[in-house]
């Protein structure tokens, strides 16, 4: 068996919508992800890769950019001696709809239709196994009907949802155990949009790529692609960055601070400069504040703003209170409290005393005679 190296990649999105972002900011990050997929195609020809694999969802939904079409069909020209093989997701399907139908793919580039085919590579002395999402829900698994071809290397690239034998999921739900049994020398996964560590079932190879760039703050920190060597039965990957902007998450201890300008000092010490401008924070803030300081989410963004490339608040700070002295009281607010602190003692889950301590914050400063902001469960 040939010696071959594979470029793994899924969960590119091309033209995702970018919903939290101001509108400049949306178009800069849907042209960035252009930007990633030519480092990829950079990378392969430095990597000298003989396969690229794509394990769906490269576009996001219903609506692409004719012009984002033509880009992919021009980046996979330029590597016009590597084998592309591409597996639609959940997102990209392959029917009579599909943007793939929109575009004639260069002759190198393979984009499977439905259920399990093989293609025999006899120049690398691989067969290349894949399947395809027909439409948004494959509700049983497409990983049938493998017979392992002696004396080549056997890949495979697929969309879909590892799960045990009795949840099954609407993602081609897939099982370790028909990893095991497929007899595979690697399967490229996609559809889990974190980087899953090159992992092994008896002979069989596999890993979710990840999603080489994140798009919102449920796909944080480095983001990537997987090369892989596949020889005589073994593998050896290695996992290669290409994310320009990372999401990140930070929780912040506010306690103590008054003020606006004292919060912000915070946030801006407890951040590395040389991030604060390039990546995408989410900043939880904890700790204990005096009720007499309604905080706002909105105003403290708009603070730190011209500081941040972009930055989220979500407060989970608590207000600082001596209950023993409030409740002990006949005031409106002390009424209001011992209900509440009942109310508290009675929670039964952790979800239920938040939606408690959340109304006794809000209700104190309204009681305090500060402006509340609505929150939305």
């Amino acid at each position: 068996m040939n010696k071959i190296k594979i470029l793994h990649t899924a969960d590119l999105h091309f033209d995702t919508p970018f919903s939290g972002m101001d509108n400049n900011q949306a178009l800069k990050s849907r042209e960035e992800l252009k930007e990633v997929f030519d480092k990829i195609i950079n990378i392969v020809l430095e990597e000298k890769v003989d396969i690229l694999l794509i394990a769906g969802d490269i576009f996001d939904n219903l609506s692409v950019n004719k012009s984002t079409l033509y880009f992919i069909k021009n980046a996979l020209e330029k590597i016009s001696k590597v084998k592309v093989f591409i597996s639609p997701g959940n997102h990209d399907p392959f029917n009579e709809r599909s943007f793939y139908n929109i575009v004639e793919w260069p002759n190198n580039v393979y984009v499977f239709k439905g259920a399990m085919e093989k293609i025999v590579l006899e120049d690398l002395k691989t067969v290349v196994w894949g399947a395809a999402f027909t439409n948004n829900y494959e509700n049983k698994s497409l990983l049938k009907n493998i017979n392992r071809v002696e004396g080549y290397n056997n890949i495979m690239v697929m969309h879909a949802e590892i799960t045990s034998l009795n949840e099954g999921n609407e993602y081609n739900p897939i099982t370790e155990i028909e990893i095991d049994e497929s007899n595979l020398d690697y399967i490229a996964l996609g559809h889990r949009h974190k980087f899953s560590d090159i992992k092994k079932i008896r002979n069989t190879y596999y890993s979710y790529s990840g999603c080489p760039q994140g798009r919102g703050f449920d796909e944080l920190d480095d983001k990537g692609i997987v090369i892989v060597e596949v020889f005589n039965r073994h593998c050896e990957g290695k996992f290669i960055k290409t994310s320009i902007r990372n999401y990140y998450e930070k929780e912040i201890d506010i306690s103590e601070c008054f003020g606006y300008k004292e919060i912000s000092d915070r946030i801006l010490v407890s951040i590395e400069d040389a991030d604060i401008k390039n990546n995408c924070y989410k900043i939880i803030l904890k700790g204990e504040l005096s009720e007499e300081f309604n905080l706002n989410e909105d105003v403290l963004e708009g603070i730190l703003k011209k500081d941040f490339y972009f930055v989220k608040i979500v407060d989970k700070t608590e207000i600082k209170l001596d209950f023993q002295e409030l409740l002990k009281g006949y005031s409106i607010k002390s009424i209001f409290a011992r209900k509440m602190y009942e109310e508290l003692k009675n929670a039964k889950t952790e979800d239920e005393k938040e939606i408690i301590k959340l109304a006794l914050k809000k209700g104190l400063q309204s009681l305090s005679g500060e402006e509340v902001k609505s929150y939305n469960y």
